[in-house]
């Protein structure tokens, strides 16, 4: 399967992605970059890094950086390349830290029960904020943090973590629920469970995220695991 990158490419906000500039010190400001639903984002930072931000994200981080550590705060998803230097490169979270010196991974942390970090290649460590413990990532592998701030580290692949940031959704025996929350992020609709037990159903899924949702649901629906349907602007 060719894999066609489907991203905006910063400066072109538009109405799609949106640039924020704060007062900083001195002559160094202070950026946010904020995404839309249906959107994902790619730009580099003062350093040559690259990030690509996924839908409903949100990265803030200094027009340079002076300080000892290259510190960023995301909010939601992204994926880093980042430039090998001798300063780290730290992402936060409200729910976890995320520290390297140059590899590239995939941070997820749009809610604390949903948090993830996935490594591509090189090196990364990451802690949450109840545990001041390190935990060192290999490539290949995924920490997921759990409710009382430890890890469970388990081997991936880690495609299924970073199909995301080329335009396609892509679910390897996921919990329905996950998928749906997924698919009603991106498109900005709500979703509707009338049966319960069908958020446990585990499915293997994939498909383009420009295709739009009603060919999203469609191809769903041809799993005949699920009948989906689209009301307005929710899906039961």
């Amino acid at each position: 399967i060719q894999r066609a990158a489907a991203v905006l490419f910063i400066p072109v906000f538009l109405l799609s992605a949106y640039l924020f500039i704060q007062q900083g010190q001195g002559n160094v400001r202070t950026l946010a970059v904020r995404t839309n639903p249906g959107v994902v984002s790619a730009f580099d930072l003062p350093d040559g890094s690259k990030v690509w931000l996924n839908a409903n994200s949100k990265l803030v981080y200094p027009t340079a950086f002076i300080e000892k550590e290259r510190t960023v705060f995301l909010e939601g998803e992204a994926y880093f390349k980042v430039t090998k230097d001798a300063k780290p490169f730290i992402v936060k979270t409200d729910y976890l830290q995320t520290k390297v010196l140059g590899t590239e991974f995939n941070v997820k942390s749009y809610t604390a029960e949903d948090s993830h970090v996935t490594l591509i290649s090189g090196k990364v460590q990451v802690r949450s904020h109840e545990n001041a413990r390190f935990v060192d990532l290999e490539p290949g592998k995924d920490a997921m943090l759990l409710s009382d701030g430890l890890f469970e580290v388990k081997e991936v692949n880690s495609e299924a973590y970073t199909y995301w940031k080329d335009g396609y959704f892509y679910f390897d025996e996921l919990p329905l629920a996950d998928i749906m929350k997924s698919i009603g992020r991106w498109y900005n609709v709500n979703v509707t469970f009338r049966n319960k037990e069908a958020m446990a159903y585990r499915i293997h899924f994939m498909s383009n995220r420009q295709s739009g949702i009603e060919e999203t649901i469609r191809l769903m629906n041809r799993l005949k695991k699920v009948t989906l349907t689209l009301c307005e602007n929710t899906v039961y």
